[in-house]
């Protein structure tokens, strides 16, 4: 909204995200654009948003998800190479680095998430960060109900003002975010030590130039073929067993879903402000094969504590170990 993107505009992002990515843009009543994935940093794939940009393309959403970065040098390079603006999604990335810069100071702007499992929690809320004066005051004034910094009613927008209480729980945490961050990497770090050389179960690509990390999510793809066969979901269960709280995190890309595929595109809006054979063919390119296959057979993530004790990761690797061992059986299950 502040960006001025609307009805009519086009944002190409990531279908593998939480619902508030995709919310906003069709607050906004442009059409979210869905490119496909790396395969193995989960990331938007550069190649993919290149090919979705078209006359009405305004911007991409690039999704840091687990806490880790996509691609930006690409990215930012596609966005000077096309005049668009670049809205870093890095909610669950806090103080994460890439190439010597902290993740949403790269982009246009920067957002990021308050929310109660994330490494700095409100139990709900946000923050956007820029430094354009000019933008960050548009982003204020759509905040803050449409009203400017100076009482001037000038835009349309919610009322997403935060309250004293939810910065009374945030502020303290400031002082210890650091200590945790730390922690946490060193921890990340050991665990993908141990699984460094593991068979079946690969981390999480990291691009070059990313530093420490707010490891909100420890991601690792599963490959069934070194586990007899054995679906996904039968790994996670037999961890589960085993007291991992493992988890195939998003079920389904934002591709599939119906919001998306009936509910949004049957709007009286979209039919109007979008031609014909434009939601027809958005419709038809409504296809990222890569995410499908993250989210059905591969994603497997679980919890990296900031606690310095490793004792919880020895136990999540002896777990895999053991299940790796038994794999023969996991088709029983």
């Amino acid at each position: 909204e502040a960006m001025g993107i609307g009805a009519g505009d086009e944002v190409i992002t990531s279908p593998y995200t939480d619902i508030g990515t995709i919310s906003a843009v069709v607050f906004s009543r442009a059409l979210p654009v869905f490119a496909d994935l790396d395969r193995d940093s989960f990331q938007l794939d550069p190649d993919e948003v290149e090919k979705k940009i078209n006359r009405n393309t305004k911007a991409i959403i690039p999704v840091h998800i687990g806490g880790q970065p996509a691609n930006l040098e690409r990215i930012m390079a596609i966005a000077a190479k096309h005049n668009l603006k670049v809205i870093e999604d890095a909610c669950q990335a806090h103080l994460t680095e890439y190439q010597g810069k902290k993740l949403g100071t790269i982009g246009d702007l920067g957002c990021f998430s308050f929310q109660a499992s994330k490494n700095i929690a409100c139990g709900e809320g946000g923050a956007v960060i820029g430094n354009d004066e000019a933008l960050m005051d548009k982003c204020f004034t759509v905040m803050n109900h449409g009203t400017t910094r100076g009482g001037q009613h000038a835009l349309i927008g919610p009322k997403y003002r935060m309250n004293e209480l939810e910065a009374a729980l945030l502020l303290p945490q400031l002082e210890t975010i650091k200590t945790r961050h730390d922690k946490r990497n060193e921890n990340a770090w050991y665990m993908r030590g141990k699984l460094r050389d593991f068979p079946g179960l690969i981390s999480q690509k990291l691009y070059e130039g990313t530093g420490t990390s707010a490891w909100w999510l420890y991601m690792a793809s599963y490959r069934k073929e070194k586990f007899a066969g054995a679906h996904r979901d039968k790994f996670i269960k037999a961890l589960s067993a085993e007291g991992v709280n493992a988890s195939s995190y998003i079920k389904y890309g934002f591709h599939n879903s119906d919001l998306i595929r009936k509910h949004i595109l049957d709007l009286k809006v979209y039919r109007k402000f979008y031609p014909e054979e434009r939601l027809k063919k958005y419709r038809e390119e409504l296809s990222c094969p890569v995410c499908d296959a993250v989210c059905d057979e591969e994603m497997v993530t679980f919890d990296i504590p900031s606690a310095p004790d490793r004792t919880h990761l020895d136990k999540i690797f002896d777990a895999i170990v053991k299940v790796y061992e038994n794999r023969d059986k996991l088709n029983s299950l």
